[in-house]
């Protein structure tokens, strides 16, 4: 099997920092990247490609407008544009893709996940080399060498970022104003913020077990936040589920539980969600930026309803800081109909224009350091991230095996329905990762 880089560990001090993680994302990179510059294919105005119009598969029925517009400015911009296509139910669209790629009639571009989630279509072959493209992206300032880490398999780089979101505290602004409430600056602050809010018949926070795969989040926030270096290494096998340090993270998770500090389980994480914060019902939501566009649309006003916090250490005696991000790929088929096209759209994707455009669309933070973003909120998110060397680590979600983690979400969620079963559910889930990784290494 192919050997990966997949921690996605790194710590942004600046705009091009290199990964802390296990090794150098690409030996010689500089050269490629050069390469890849000269190359016709590669630039943003080769003439032959003038007036293509691709389709670009995804399972993001809410972004059809935004991808449309995207494909537009993509003609004007390159000559080169596309139209999406959609899919609203995303075990219909995986079903499609895996069984179109080994096929000749392929899309030209798509969306899938990042980490562990790209490895099976690395290994059939199915998806496209991008390493030049990324290295060029990287060497003219458009990417952050960081997040090479999350495409790289084998020290090649297998996609280009469709979009980044980093995972702070939302908080009501007006709820924390209103009961007194500073941002919280420790852990000892968070769990004082939450009583004097319960106490108040204000829930605290959001959580759910609907969909199934929200049921990480919360054991991903205390882990982190517990033992950054721990949770890295539980991702790729090098720890177990059943050590102490899991088990710690269990009981604050069940005494929070206990306290009925979170919103019933049941909440879907929808507009039901968003109009709950709107009207004060809990007062803090851990989420992906990309959470962001829906308090919008729900007519709170960034910055003066509604800011975000990084959640303090749980642990202390921890002094480095850290955040979870995650990223999506936009890949491209070794099968296209015309890859250097395809990779034409790819290569302009993440150009300043296009980046700062999509940003805005999506209300999120762009992948390009030198894109503009105008949200107050995720401006500042931003600002303090490279400020403050904040150690940015890939979600779980792909961060680990899909083989592990499906099978964990359920038993995470079942931890949330009875906390009880803490240490069943962390056996249970041990067995299953000792299995999986057990059968890596034959």
């Amino acid at each position: 099997m192919a050997s990966q880089d997949r921690r996605g560990i790194t710590s942004f001090g600046n705009s091009l920092t290199r990964p802390v993680s296990r090794r150098r994302v690409l030996a010689g990179g500089a050269g490629l990247a050069a390469a890849a510059a000269l190359r016709p294919g590669f630039g943003l105005a080769a003439p032959a490609l003038q007036g293509k119009s691709l389709k670009f598969y995804n399972d993001k029925a809410p972004w059809e407008d935004f991808f449309k517009q995207m494909g537009k400015m993509a003609g004007d911009a390159i000559g080169v544009s596309f139209e999406p296509v959609e899919y609203s139910d995303t075990t219909t669209y995986q079903q499609t893709i895996n069984s179109a790629l080994p096929t000749n009639d392929v899309p030209d571009l798509f969306t899938w996940w990042s980490g562990y989630r790209m490895e099976d279509l690395v290994q059939q072959g199915v998806v496209s080399d991008t390493t030049e493209i990324f290295q060029a992206a990287i060497k003219a300032g458009n990417l952050p060498e960081s997040l090479a880490a999350a495409f790289t398999f084998d020290n090649k780089q297998y996609a280009m970022p469709l979009h980044v979101s980093y995972w702070p505290m939302f908080y009501n602004k007006q709820v924390f104003t209103k009961q007194g409430i500073e941002v919280p600056k420790t852990w000892d602050d968070v769990m004082a913020a939450a009583e004097k809010l319960k106490g108040a018949g204000i829930t605290p926070f959001f959580a759910t077990t609907d969909g199934r795969w929200p049921a990480f989040i919360w054991f991903e926030e205390l882990l982190i936040h517990t033992n950054p270096t721990f949770y890295k290494e539980l991702c790729d096998g090098k720890q177990s589920y059943t050590d102490p340090v899991v088990t710690g993270v269990f009981d604050q998770w069940k005494e929070m539980l206990q306290k009925d500090w979170f919103t019933p389980l049941d909440t879907p994480m929808d507009s039901n969600a968003v109009n709950m914060f709107v009207k004060g019902e809990y007062a803090m939501m851990p989420v992906g930026t990309w959470f962001n566009q829906q308090f919008v649309a729900g007519g709170f006003k960034p910055g003066e309803d509604y800011d975000v916090f990084i959640l303090p250490n749980v642990d202390p005696k921890l002094t480095e800081k850290v955040i979870i991000f995650e990223t999506g790929p936009m890949l491209v088929p070794t099968k296209a109909k015309d890859v250097e096209a395809s990779k034409k759209v790819a290569a302009w994707w993440v150009t300043p224009e296009a980046e700062t455009k999509w940003a805005g669309l999506l209300q999120d933070v762009p992948a390009n350091p030198k894109a503009k973003n105008e949200s107050p909120v995720l401006s500042g998110l931003a600002k303090t991230i490279t400020d403050e060397k904040y150690t940015l680590l890939q979600r779980y979600w792909e961060n680990s095996p899909p083989q592990i983690v499906e099978s964990a979400v359920d038993e995470l969620g079942r931890f949330m329905l009875n906390p009880g079963q803490g240490a069943d559910v962390q056996k249970t889930i041990q067995q299953i990762a000792e299995t999986e990784w057990a059968k890596r290494k034959k």
